[in-house]
């Protein structure tokens, strides 16, 4: 089912952008019977990875309550160098991204937090379980930007020669595994299967849980 639905994703897309699928077999298949849910059998393997990603994504969220506040002098601070590039020795285009991108972080964080706070019932809107779905989607959109450029950005600052560096491409790794459970969240009926999405937030989360281990002094 899956599968069908992120076929139907590109297949949709394609329409779009008038391109004719009529002939692409693969794209035309019909919808499998879905599986009852009293018969679904997920692995134990599957059912632990989506109950830790979902206890690590809580806590992150709930930590992030407040990020919203902590990036305006971020955002301040690349609009005015944006605006007065002689002020800054960043190249203008840089400095427009990152106000971009500072821009990204705190729609994103409010979106975030409606989202969380609507879901745990911290806040009453008369329907929560609705709002609480749409500002998780809108709050993907915007997740989904923020990767696309910081991808691309990660790409074009750094010269060729440096792709092979551990660090830059565990910054790479970590963004890029983050762009499945954008689509996968911003979709309503989804596109992973739980495996997928507790294999994806975790490989996410896995490297700040190291860089955080580590710097654990236990001597």
């Amino acid at each position: 089912m899956q599968r069908y639905r992120l076929l139907q994703l590109v297949k949709s897309s394609a329409h779009h952008l008038n391109i004719n699928t009529s002939d692409i077999k693969i794209l035309n298949e019909p919808k499998p019977q879905p599986v009852p849910e009293s018969q679904q059998k997920p692995s134990q393997l599957a059912f632990h990875l989506k109950k830790i990603n979902s206890y690590l994504a809580d806590v992150r969220i709930f930590n992030r309550l407040t990020d919203s506040i902590k990036y305006m002098p971020w955002l301040i601070d690349e609009y005015h160098a944006w605006k007065n590039p002689g002020s800054s020795k960043v190249p203008k285009l840089n400095s427009f991204i990152n106000f971009i991108q500072a821009l990204n972080c705190i729609v994103l964080e409010l979106f975030e937090n409606v989202g969380w706070l609507t879901d745990h019932d911290w806040i009453g809107t008369g329907d929560n379980p609705y709002w609480c779905t749409e500002t998780y989607i809108w709050c993907c959109w915007v997740w989904g930007a923020y990767l696309v450029i910081e991808i691309a950005e990660l790409l074009r600052r750094t010269p060729i020669s440096k792709w092979k560096n551990s660090r830059w491409q565990i910054t790479l790794f970590k963004n890029a595994i983050q762009l499945p459970l954008v689509l996968h969240w911003s979709l309503r009926n989804g596109c992973l299967t739980p495996f997928w999405v507790g294999v994806c937030g975790c490989g996410a989360s896995w490297w700040n849980f190291r860089d955080m281990w580590k710097s654990i002094d236990l001597s």
